[in-house]
């Protein structure tokens, strides 16, 4: 029952990497528009929130209120979510996406050394190869290796974000699944990240001043829409869950599809053909991905809970 559970969760992550990768396409089109890519941080985490409020109000107000001594989990949640997405909105900014991409999803080796160094359980040998593969699969794929600049002449606060972003998109998974494993529900999890995503971005960027006069593009309209809903409260809320049967190694080992499925994606919608290191990248992503779910090392502290309402 448990190895069927953690397929599940390793499918609804890459599920979540798929979001991802369409939420990177439907973004690059609203930044054409004049939004800025702070100010597409914040509303993302805006619109996400309001349905989810709306739900809890409604049906589930016993989840309104986290369960006592889980505050400074839930805040650190929050925090890396808002350093995740702001740092890799600056990366992508400053360096070229590839490089961007690469780096921040050696996440799930980051998560893994802080496994080992801890000493709290030392993962397998298996889940290393896998994270292994998908960081040189991810390379691959962004055309990180075999670009012909090289590394050199790259910003080095765009390289900083892209670090700080592979250190918070790990923290965002590990904060999560020490969420589930103090037995709060994916739901509340989700709701107080937000929530203390918003005040950070308030205090930051100002609601008052956000530029509402682009609302008047509804093309643009719709894509903020569709960023927040598709692209922030939908994956997220599938990889809470997700840690809730599989570690957060694992977790990450499974979302660094996302580079493969944006390259799909542009393939089919963009008419942009993959090389032939993309394609071998990609066989090593989907490789480490078998070879993690292969290795089937639930985490034994995880709690499972409630999903259904």
């Amino acid at each position: 029952m448990h190895s069927r559970a953690a397929a599940i969760a390793t499918i609804a992550c890459v599920a979540a990497a798929a979001c991802w990768a369409g939420n990177a396409v439907v973004a690059a089109g609203a930044f054409a528009q004049g939004i800025s890519p702070e100010r597409l941080a914040e509303t993302r985490v805006l619109v996400a929130i309001v349905p989810l409020l709306g739900y809890l109000l409604a049906a589930r107000r016993d989840l309104l209120r986290p369960p006592r001594g889980v505050l400074p989990v839930l805040g650190a949640f929050g925090i890396c979510l808002v350093g995740a997405n702001w740092a890799y909105y600056l990366a992508i900014e400053r360096v070229p996406v590839g490089v961007a991409i690469s780096i921040q999803y050696t996440a799930p080796v980051l998560i893994l050394a802080a496994t080992a160094l801890a000493g709290r359980r030392t993962p397998p040998g298996i889940i290393w190869l896998a994270g292994a593969l998908t960081l040189v699969g991810v390379a691959l794929v962004s055309g990180t290796i075999g670009r012909a600049e090289g590394g050199a002449g790259l910003d080095g606060i765009g390289l900083a974000a892209a670090v700080i972003s592979a250190v918070t998109y790990a923290g965002y998974l590990v904060t999560a699944e020490a969420a589930g494993r103090r037995g709060v529900h994916p739901a509340t999890t989700l709701l107080s990240g937000f929530v203390v995503a918003a005040a950070l971005w308030a205090v930051i960027l100002p609601v008052w001043d956000w530029p509402f006069e682009l609302l008047r593009n509804g093309d643009l309209a719709w894509r903020i829409v569709g960023i927040g809903l598709l692209g922030t409260l939908l994956p997220f809320a599938l990889t809470v869950v997700a840690v809730r049967w599989i570690s957060s190694a694992v977790a990450g080992i499974a979302t660094t599809t996302e580079p493969v499925l944006a390259a799909i994606l542009a393939w089919i919608v963009l008419n942009q053909t993959l090389s032939l290191p993309q394609v071998i990248g990609a066989a090593l992503v989907v490789a480490g991905v078998l070879a993690a779910q292969l290795a089937r090392h639930p985490s034994p502290q995880a709690t499972p809970v409630e999903i259904a309402p």
